[in-house]
């Protein structure tokens, strides 16, 4: 009888102890601080002006917590996020959920889908206007996109009688003409935009900080300090190249590369100073099949050019690409 009452208190005494231990465990889980956000770099169009069938125009998303920022707009980016979404099972790039975009420049190889950004997440059941944040010129784009789509525009709204209360509002583009500093925050991540040297008088890149990574974009343009001091040990840095096999086929390009773009034994200077943990080349002069285009260099001389004067982690990524 003793040893039973003696087990009994024992096994009393283990209930007491376990509940206090799920109890503290709890309370820290309670009060332990959220996890870091996962941010992933998404190359949607890594082409450039050539309309190659296997890169789109450029276009990168960055996506934290579930929410996606647009760098640029280029042909097929529409297609291309629903591929990432459907593919590669982002959600977050689900077209309707493209809310906020930032433009390098205005030049159209960047820019050629903007109708597509406006119109097709809106058409599909977008349930906000679109944010979008750019050079000075910007506005007046806009403003002639939707008047070109101004028929479109007015049929939907009369005729679509299946979609939300606020259809005719939805379709609206905010539109941000910006300066260098910070232009963007919320709780997801802080854009800093910093002048780059491209044809055009205004032309940003842009940096992304989040809660576990910093990402830099160059959009177009030709070997600058400030993008050596906006990336800065940065954790991934993307940035246009253009090959030397390819300059030297085209002896017509080359002035206009030398004020404009990036040869890739710069860009190998750049990085060096830059220390990016990452560097992805993306709008480059190259092709995936040499009969497209003969002049074009491949992906693999690209690589190696810029590893001649480079020894960092280098990647040059398709489309649909995840980093």
């Amino acid at each position: 009888m003793h040893h039973r009452d003696s087990l009994l208190k024992l096994f009393a005494k283990a209930v007491v102890c376990s509940a206090m231990l799920t109890a503290s465990l709890a309370a820290q889980q309670q009060s332990s601080p959220a996890p870091p956000s996962k941010t992933q770099v998404v190359l949607l169009g890594t082409g450039n002006p050539f309309p190659d069938p296997d890169r789109s125009g450029p276009a990168t998303a960055i996506v934290v917590n579930g929410s996606a920022y647009l760098i640029d707009f280029g042909a097929g980016v529409v297609r291309r996020a629903k591929a990432a979404a459907f593919d590669k099972g982002i959600a977050a790039l689900e077209p309707t959920n493209l809310t906020v975009a930032f433009a390098t420049h205005l030049h159209s190889d960047h820019t050629v889908g903007y109708p597509d950004l406006i119109f097709t997440p809106w058409v599909m059941g977008r349930k906000l206007p679109l944010e979008v944040y750019g050079p000075k010129g910007i506005k007046a784009m806009t403003d002639h996109v939707l008047a070109a789509w101004q028929a479109d525009i007015q049929e939907r709204i009369a005729t679509e009688t299946w979609q939300a209360s606020n259809y005719r509002d939805t379709y609206k583009v905010n539109v941000h003409e910006i300066s260098p500093g910070v232009i963007y925050k919320d709780a997801n991540v802080t854009v800093t935009a910093f002048p780059t040297k491209h044809a055009f008088p205004e032309t940003f890149g842009y940096r992304f900080d989040t809660a576990d990574r910093s990402i830099v974009i160059s959009g177009d343009t030709t070997y600058s300090q400030t993008t050596i001091d906006a990336c800065h040990g940065c954790d991934v840095l993307v940035h246009e190249a253009s090959t030397l096999g390819w300059l030297a086929n085209r002896p017509d390009f080359q002035s206009y590369a030398a004020k404009y773009h990036t040869s890739t034994t710069q860009l190998a200077e750049l990085a060096t100073k830059a220390k990016p943990r990452l560097l992805v080349i993306y709008h480059a002069s190259i092709v995936l099949r040499p009969a497209l285009r003969p002049q074009a260099s491949s992906p693999d001389q690209l690589l190696k050019e810029v590893l001649s004067g480079y020894t960092g982690e280098v990647v040059v990524p398709r489309d649909l690409d995840v980093y």
